[in-house]
């Protein structure tokens, strides 16, 4: 399992909708007559039950909050449409899984056993974990849930068709605790989501009826990626079929709620537009009408990719729980996730262990690998460090870290700290537009008018390339001058040091070592650079903007700068990119994040705002503008891959593009598109997220033509590392400038981003939003401005923990669980205070 929740809010009626239409309508040639619309779990902290299965009316009315049995409420209900109504995740797996039930109905049966098992036991866990909240307003506090239902909608298809075999797994937000029915906390739920995925993914990884089955008809799981290996090769060309089914089915349904503003589509309709976009997807076939056809259609595209079944059983080598070091893989599992974050909770720590448990290739009954997964996370929770100090941390707040994580930010505030008194360091901070990078060139002169000579590093390598562009000297990313200097690590957090390379730039007392994007620097990479730089005597100057993203991982490095460094700041006034003054200032005030409801009233005044009224018709008119070249910013990688692909037909019924190969995921790719590569690889001589032009084709792979010159990606980069880059993330859009800017802003969208989204236009920058009225609308833009998402280190970390007990309440006391290690009376020898003494204290 690797998706994400969705919090349903809305009518009873509507969620019915959802379950019976929100499927391909082959998924009805599985279902036979007479069954329920979803099947029905009940549990306790002790246990599970399956009760009867509910058919439409019956589900309305348990969405609703109503005991289906006794037809009585479940406590005060809320009618309204913003009512919370369940929880939602997605049980599945790779592909490759599904197109092994698809050619053997043996696999099928063990797969669709191995999915319920694990739904059954993320109910089992939620009933352990979960809580509601009890108390006034205001002194609010959480016990533990004592009942929960959960409802199972099981799907065999994808919505376009394709083998898909997944659950929907729904858990009722009426909950029974304290002697009542209330609300479950549904932010909690969410901080549990790694838990979630983790025991999803291992309780089917290690089934031993799945398991023997794919045996049985020899084939074998990758431990690491968890595909059926004589499988993986084949799935790309069956999701590049259906991402274009699926495009179809949105593209019309987008005309049609342009045509019927205000209505809903009903079953017949969804029904036409299904076979209406497998016929306009495959007009060389017919289009299936039963199940087994349906089968026999999957099966005659794998014959045609060339695949042949294997012919003897597998022998498959599986590991022994006993043979396991329980210790060793404890560490590791706290290890990967201090790789990548300051804090964490125990639900975190229970989906690392889960997923280890899966690479380790363990196969075991769920009650045996239950038992070693609460065993890790018990030892991995004895290797952590509590942020807060108190004892009535509720289990979902983020209120944990380890030894190594600690120390890493107090060897880099000490490190800041002894260059600020050498005055070796500066921190130079201006907003998006100011000019920050266009300066250096003049410093570079003064520089060199000395007789030294100016290094300039980027987080990224594609950064270094901007750079290099608008400084007119060399550049380089972060972690190409540190590997040359020796310093070597993993990405399980890992550092060392080895002898560095005849060939590495020098860093001493002539080197002006300058760090573009510095607010992107994460944790290790700037201790690292900082000690390289304190040993040669360079001088260190770190510029960025710390309203913009941050680091992917552990970050704050500008804010530590600036609040550690305060005497060495310097602050760029101005901004000079827009052609519009008037914007500028605009976008000063989406900078502060202040007053974001008169903002918001501003660029709807300016044109600025477009209101969509379903997401569908929103990736339609974002598809087109990015087929005109404009840049748009998505929020989520699924979102940015829905643009890509429309964008990619419109410009190949336009005649624009062409299509030549499929990538892993399914990406149709050809001449006359835009494309990024995703993978910094020297000997071809590209960059992570660099973009390209695609000019030719031959066996030796895709020609392609950049800001930095041709290329020809070889096939099995092309699999791996390319895909359509029409639109992109924030992340991608950084540090660029372009004409016109549209911003896709919804729930996972955070101040950063948006900033960054709307302030990469020199003309014109829209942001597009799903609502029902420009009100709604506001409200959302408003709590866009009040999300903080970035990880700025522990210390920041502690705070939002704090704030999170605050802010959801803290755990009853009789009902507080030990969610971090006891404190131990002897110091920690791995626990590194800073050097000097008179250092600021953390707040740790």
């Amino acid at each position: 399992m690797h998706g994400g929740m969705k919090i349903y809010r809305g009518a009873p009626a509507a969620a019915r909708h959802y379950v019976e239409a929100d499927r391909s309508r082959a998924d009805d040639y599985y279902l036979a007559e007479g069954n329920g619309v979803a099947m029905r779990l009940t549990a306790t902290p002790d246990g599970l039950e399956r009760r009867a299965d509910m058919d439409g009316e019956t589900y309305e009315r348990w969405v609703a909050g109503y005991d289906v049995e006794t037809s009585a409420a479940k406590g005060r209900l809320r009618t309204d449409d913003q009512a919370v109504r369940f929880v939602e995740v997605t049980v599945n797996g790779p592909k490759s899984w599904s197109l092994a039930a698809a050619l053997h109905p043996e696999i099928a049966e063990a797969y669709d056993a191995a999915q319920m098992a694990a739904a059954e036991e993320i109910v089992n866990w939620l009933a352990q974990h979960a809580t509601t909240r009890v108390g006034p307003r205001g002194r609010q506090v959480q016990v533990p849930i004592e009942q929960l239902e959960a409802a199972v909608v099981r799907h065999f298809t994808s919505r376009s068709g394709d083998p898909h075999r997944h659950l929907h797994l729904q858990i009722n937000a009426r909950v029974f605790a304290a002697r009542g029915w209330r609300g479950l906390h549904t932010v909690g739920v969410r901080d549990s989501l790694e838990a979630i995925n983790g025991i999803g993914h291992a309780a089917v990884m290690t089934n031993p009826e799945f398991r023997a089955a794919l045996a049985e008809h020899g084939y074998t799981l990758d431990p690491e990626t968890g595909e059926v290996s004589q499988l993986a090769g084949y799935a790309g060309a069956f999701s590049a079929r259906s991402r274009q089914i699926g495009a179809n089915i949105d593209r019309y349904e987008a005309q049609w709620r342009r045509d019927h503003p205000g209505e809903e589509p009903g079953p017949a309709i969804r029904q036409a537009w299904d076979r209406r976009a497998w016929a306009d997807a495959r007009p060389d076939k017919v289009v299936p009408t039963s199940g087994a056809d349906l089968r026999d259609r999957w099966v005659e595209e794998l014959i045609d990719l060339d695949f042949r079944a294997p012919n003897r059983r597998a022998r498959p080598t599986t590991v022994s729980i006993g043979s396991l070091d329980r210790d060793a893989l404890a560490k590791r599992a706290v290890d990967r996730l201090g790789a990548h974050h300051s804090a964490w909770n125990a639900a975190d720590l229970r989906g690392e262990v889960e997923k280890l448990i899966a690479s380790c290739d363990v196969v075991a009954r769920g009650t045996v690998r239950r038992e070693l997964a609460e065993d890790l996370t018990a030892r991995a929770l004895d290797a952590c460090v509590p942020l807060v100090n108190r004892d009535d941390a509720p289990e979902h707040v983020r209120a944990l870290s380890s030894p190594d994580v600690l120390a890493v930010e107090y060897d880099l505030v000490a490190q800041i700290l002894n260059s600020a008194q050498r005055q070796k360091i500066t921190v130079v901070e201006g907003a998006a537009g100011s000019g920050k990078t266009r300066r250096l060139a003049s410093t570079r002169d003064q520089v060199e008018a000395r007789g030294g000579r100016m290094l300039v590093v980027t987080p990224t390598r594609k950064a270094a390339q901007v750079a290099a562009g608008e400084i007119g000297t060399e550049t380089r990313a972060v972690a190409k001058l540190l590997h040359e200097h020796g310093f070597r690590w993993d990405d399980e957090g890992r550092w060392s040091r080895t002898e560095p390379s005849p060939t590495a730039p020098p860093v001493d007392r002539r080197t002006l070592l300058v760090v573009d994007e510095a607010g992107m620097l994460d944790q290790d990479s700037a201790r690292a650079l900082l000690a390289l730089a304190d040993a040669g005597g360079a001088q260190v100057v770190l510029i960025g903007d710390r309203h913009q993203l941050p680091a992917v991982g552990r970050g704050g490095v500008m804010d530590l700068a600036a609040r550690y460094a305060a005497d060495r700041c310097i602050e760029y006034d101005g901004v000079h990119r827009f052609t519009d003054p008037a914007y500028a200032d605009l976008s000063l005030r989406m900078r502060s994040g202040a007053r974001p409801g008169e903002v918001f009233d501003e660029l709807m005044r300016r044109g600025d705002v477009v209101i969509h009224a379903s997401d569908v018709e929103r990736l339609d008119v974002l598809g087109v503008k990015a087929a005109r070249g404009q840049l748009v910013v998505a929020d989520t990688r699924e979102q940015v891959t829905r643009i890509n692909h429309v964008t990619h037909r419109v410009r190949v019924m336009t005649g624009q593009a062409a299509e030549s190969v499929i990538t892993r995921s399914g990406e149709l790719i050809g001449i006359g598109d835009t494309i990024a590569t995703r993978h910094n690889d020297a000997e071809v001589g590209v960059a992570n997220r660099e973009r390209w032009t695609v000019i030719g084709s031959s066996a030796a792979g895709l020609h392609v033509k950049g800001e930095n010159g041709q290329r020809v990606l070889p096939p099995a980069y092309v699999r791996d590392h390319v895909e359509l880059a029409y639109a992109t993330t924030a992340y991608g859009a950084q540090g660029s400038t372009v004409p016109v800017s549209h911003v896709l802003v919804g729930d996972h969208t955070g101040a950063a981003s948006a900033y960054v989204g709307m302030t990469r236009g020199r003309e014109h920058n829209v942001a597009h939003l799903i609502a029902e009225s420009v009100e709604e609308a506001r409200t959302e833009w408003i709590e866009v401005f009040g999300r903080d998402r970035a990880d700025l280190g522990p210390s920041h970390a502690c705070g939002l923990a704090v704030e999170a007990i605050d802010r959801y309440g803290p755990m009853q006391t009789r009902y507080a669980r030990r969610t971090s290690a006891p404190r131990r009376p002897e110091p920690d020898v791995a626990y590194r205070p800073p050097a000097s003494s008179s250092a600021p204290h953390l707040g740790l």
